[in-house]
């Protein structure tokens, strides 16, 4: 994507834009890039300055932005015999040199340098002089590059032949006791290259034969032998690096084979630590950007060097390049802190919180700020109340980032909560930080065990307790962590009682977390639900089903089995068992929410779609509207919304029950006298519900009862069969047609056959009336209707069991 700046065209547009960008964003490269690219067209020299040192102070220049740095202080007038501009140049090698580990960089310096000291330019030399703060700054600068680079195995020996070449030179011209030092001198260089491994051993060791027959000829014997000794122990250590480099270059040089030859290095005890810093600069070539490389490069230095500025360097480095690891800016907090104590260890804590270096992510910033407590903790000036302030306070810097950033095992919670509880007069506010947390994240598993725990150790067995059954309530990421950490405690410090309670909560947790998950299943569908549910049998309608379900053992299939088998089942069920929902209602609205409102308030377009707004005729919108959601989860979340105040409004989510217009439903009546008329029929299915017409067949022995709804027909056939008039009892059945099989469908949660049972009356001989004999059936109020419609709905989607 590009960057928002490449439509500024001008320089002063970007630079009314770049106080913002550079406070919200001090890390973005590209806006450095872009901000030298400008200034570098303009010309202004001490602007370009200051923008690549604003650059360097928070990011790692390459070596081709400092050679083109470099390039531009050279080409100011008078460059080379300004004393002042000359050490900014010598300034600026010695940052490239020290930013990476490069030998190019260093054969530059020092082409630079000799450069310098071969100019004709008397006023030039002078300036070099003046600038270096010393005559001899050439053969200087080659003994750094050969202390910084000699350890690199494979391109170390044209510079250390560089560095001898000058001193053999030196040496020419030298005379009397100065050229005897130099040669005591080059003789010491040779026998350390000699002890070093390098692929050029060979050929160091003929250099080194030539050298002492020209100059120590009276000694050459002593000298070769001592030098062989040496050699042989190189030659056996380059025969396994060299089995290495193979390795590495098969791998193109990545950081696991980086990583097994620095292992294999060290167990080496003859292996210098030259040598694995070096290695660990040759992976960062590649590597620059892991973190994790840069760490442990930090670890190492800290570890083999006695001087903390080496590690606190490598610290800095890699923070330049990695300003976003929180593990980088911990390691630099403690090296700092190490180095020059609590002052410095303070300033890097606060240049990472002010720059936003680590705002993204609550699990960086942990990092940081368990660094942090560990120095105010050890520092002696800082006293227990300081050390609980600085608690509260990373609390509420790590609460205000993004939570779907947070640590899952709670790293930096522990570590807080832990040293505020260790502190002086400390619990009480341990706990009030476990109060916060669990409340910010009351979703997570391990919060609500980890202030339980808290609880136990610092409070009481009760108090851990309420905890649990308060944690047991929520809708967890984890819920049987919490309920095996529940029972534990009650099994090794509770009381039978306790036992017992803890149980029949967790077992009846269980039943709820299962009824949510097979409604969710049930609503998602099986080829899009992510529950896997476990086995349940279900109630068979016949017999002989009932008496196969109490003989079958208990099913120990699979999961996937068991959610393949619940499946099918589903499939055959009644389609009222079968709840496809995916509207809500969404009713007490504040009347300015728009569509995107709504939408917004349900999760976004993601996991609401089709907001339709009820308005009235006028056009007003009175706070109801209806929605489709995406997924069964996102239906879950909604209805989960339910009583949210927004505006002082407390909205209601429900499922929205769209009441479908009743289909008619016939019954068939046989048995009745011939001379029974349609009127006297419809009288005893009148007190059912509404008739709507009855009609007979050709041969008049069957009366057809046309019903208004499937509900009225189930309870007529239930007033008329087993009814007797004139002296004939009557048989009544519902007509199982297409049409009433959609109306049964339709209206299932209409039919109330439970309290409408037909009655069972003994067939004697009936006396001859005209009228009715039993009592006529009664039509349920709507009140009852409803009522059981609603416990329905309860069971269905909030999992809680209806009343009996």
């Amino acid at each position: 994507m590009e960057s928002e700046l490449d439509n500024l065209n001008s320089l002063g547009d970007f630079l009314k834009v770049l106080p913002e960008k550079l406070e919200q964003t001090p890390y973005d490269y590209t806006v450095y890039t872009q901000w030298i690219e400008l200034l570098r067209a303009g010309g202004d020299i001490d602007s370009l300055r200051t923008a690549r040192q604003c650059m360097y102070g928070y990011l790692a220049v390459t070596s081709d932005l400092f050679l083109e740095w470099i390039a531009d202080e050279e080409s100011l007038p008078q460059a080379l015999s300004d004393e002042s501009v000359l050490k900014h140049i010598i300034g600026l090698y010695e940052m490239a040199v020290r930013e990476r580990m490069s030998i190019i960089m260093w054969q530059r310096y020092v082409d630079f340098a000799a450069g310098l000291s071969n100019s004709r330019d008397e006023e030039i030399r002078a300036a070099a002089v003046a600038a270096f703060g010393r005559e001899d700054y050439v053969i200087a600068i080659l003994r750094q590059g050969v202390e910084a680079t000699g350890a690199h195995y494979l391109q170390s020996q044209a510079l250390w032949m560089q560095y001898c070449d000058y001193i053999l030179h030196q040496i020419n011209k030298a005379e009397g006791s100065q050229k005897d030092e130099l040669v005591e001198q080059l003789q010491s260089v040779f026998i350390e290259r000699l002890a070093q491994p390098h692929t050029g051993v060979d050929e160091t060791f003929t250099m080194y034969s030539e050298f002492t027959t020209r100059h120590n000829a009276a000694t050459y014997e002593q000298q070769m032998v001592d030098a062989n000794k040496i050699v042989s122990v190189t030659r056996g250590q380059s025969v396994q690096r060299n089995a290495f480099e193979d390795r590495l270059v098969e791998s193109e040089g990545s950081w696991a084979e980086y990583s097994r030859y620095i292992s294999g290095l060290a167990a080496d005890n003859t292996t210098q630590p030259a040598e694995i810093c070096m290695l660990y600069e040759r992976a960062l070539v590649t590597s620059c950007y892991s973190p994790e490389v840069w760490s442990e490069y930090g670890a190492y230095v800290a570890g083999a060097f006695d001087d903390t500025q080496v590690a606190l360097d490598v610290t800095y480095r890699g923070l330049r390049n990695c300003p976003w690891s929180g593990r980088l800016w911990a390691q630099c907090v403690r090296f700092a802190y190490a180095h020059e104590g609590y002052e410095l260890a303070s300033r890097v804590y606060a240049r990472a919180t002010d720059t936003h270096a680590v705002s993204y992510s609550m699990v960086e910033y942990g990092l940081l700020a368990v660094a942090w407590l560990a120095v105010t903790r050890a520092d002696p000036g800082c006293d227990d109340e300081m050390l609980l302030d600085t608690c509260d306070q990373c609390v509420d810097v790590a609460y205000k980032l993004d939570p779907s950033t947070a640590d899952p095992v709670l790293y930096f919670e522990r570590c807080c909560t832990s040293t505020a509880a260790n502190a002086k007069n400390g619990t009480e506010r341990a706990r009030k930080l476990w109060t916060r947390i669990c409340k910010a994240r009351r979703f997570c598993t391990e919060a609500w065990v980890l202030s339980a725990e808290f609880e136990a150790a610092h409070g009481s067995a009760q108090s851990a307790r309420s905890v649990f059954r308060h944690a047991a309530q929520r809708k967890l990421d984890n819920p049987e962590r919490l309920f095996d950490a529940w029972l534990a405690l009650e099994n090794t410090s509770g009381e039978l009682v306790d036992i017992d309670a803890a149980e029949r909560i967790v077992c009846e947790q269980r039943r709820v977390i299962l009824r949510r998950a097979e409604r969710a299943h049930t609503m998602a569908g099986p080829a899009q639900s992510e529950v896997v549910l476990p086995v349940k049998r279900q109630r068979s309608v016949t017999p002989e089903a009932t008496t196969a379900d109490q003989s079958t053992p208990v099913d120990h299939s699979t999961p996937a089995d068991s959610a393949q088998a619940q499946s099918t089942k589903s499939d055959s069920a009644h389609p009222a068992d079968q709840p496809r929902v995916t509207t809500v209602f969404i009713s007490s609205l504040p009347r300015t929410f728009t569509s995107a409102d709504v939408e917004a308030f349900l999760g976004g377009p993601t996991q609401a779609t089709n907001i339709s707004m009820q308005i009235d005729k006028a056009g007003e919108f009175h706070g109801r509207a209806t929605a489709s959601m995406q997924s069964a989860s996102a239906l879950i979340a909604a209805l989960d919304k339910n009583n949210t105040v927004v505006d002082g409004h407390h909205i209601s989510v429900h499922i929205y029950k769209q009441h479908a217009k009743p289909v008619e439903t016939t019954v068939a009546v046989r048995g009745f006298a011939a001379n029974a008329t349609n009127k006297q029929i419809a009288e005893i299915a009148k007190p059912a519900g509404t008739v709507v017409r009855v009609r007979r067949n050709q041969s008049g022995d069957t009366a057809f009862v046309v019903m208004h709804s499937y509900g009225d027909a189930v309870r007529a056939e239930a007033a008329l069969n087993g009814c007797v008039l004139d002296e004939c009892t009557l048989d009544a059945s519902i007509v199982k047609s297409g049409r009433a099989a959609t109306a049964k469908q339709k209206d299932a949660k209409e039919a109330s056959v439970t309290s409408l049972a037909p009655r069972k009356v003994a067939r004697r001989p009936a006396k001859k009336v005209g009228v009715l004999k039993t009592a006529p059936a009664q039509k349920p109020s709507s009140a009852s209707t409803e009522a059981k419609s609603n416990a329905e709905f309860r069971q269905l989607f909030l999992g809680s069991d209806p009343k009996p």
